[in-house]
């Protein structure tokens, strides 16, 4: 289906660049105008709509290590609430496992980057190699406000639920 969408969208394309192409040879400046107007705002909706609502792919499928069953999971961390084991997808250092004495404290986060709102939840963990782990929730398009929105109270009720089960001060 997309695929048709797109073919249609340059077969438009190339038939705006013919009118143009024709237009551009006759002498008259206002018929020129009347014609590079409509075709600029045809060739901007094709164009510039659909990247407005173009979003992320789903997340990488997750492949738990054996014996971690997920109480309550999310794209990029889980809960197995019966071993008392975090599991994280940090995006610089990848898979974590963590125990619940290993997170010595949280903090909830957003920047704005590339045009879009990043929420996140930023772990300070016992481990002197990499004393900071980092929780991104992307899972809706951010382009929009009230998708980032979503991201952000997705992100809050995981910061809630990390601080029910850590019972420890938090940074915020």
């Amino acid at each position: 289906m997309f695929a048709l969408l797109k073919i249609a969208r340059l077969a438009i394309t190339a038939l705006c660049a013919l009118i143009l192409f024709i237009s551009f040879r006759g002498d008259d400046i206002v018929g020129l105008i009347l014609t590079v107007v409509p075709v600029a705002i045809v060739l901007a909706v094709l164009w510039l709509v659909p990247l407005l609502f173009s979003h992320r792919g789903p997340a990488a499928p997750v492949k738990y290590r054996d014996g971690f069953i997920p109480s309550i999971a999310h794209d990029n961390i889980a809960l197995d609430a019966e071993q008392g084991v975090l599991w994280i997808r940090d995006p610089t250092r990848g898979e974590r496992y963590l125990l619940r004495s290993d997170i010595l404290a949280a903090k909830t986060d957003h920047d704005w980057r590339n045009g879009t709102f990043r929420q996140r939840i930023e772990l300070q963990i016992a481990d002197i190699a990499n004393p900071q782990c980092c929780v991104l929730f992307e899972r809706h398009s951010d382009r929009w406000i009230k998708s980032s929105k979503i991201n952000g109270q997705e992100r809050d009720e995981w910061f809630a639920r990390l601080k029910a089960w850590t019972g420890l001060a938090t940074l915020k």
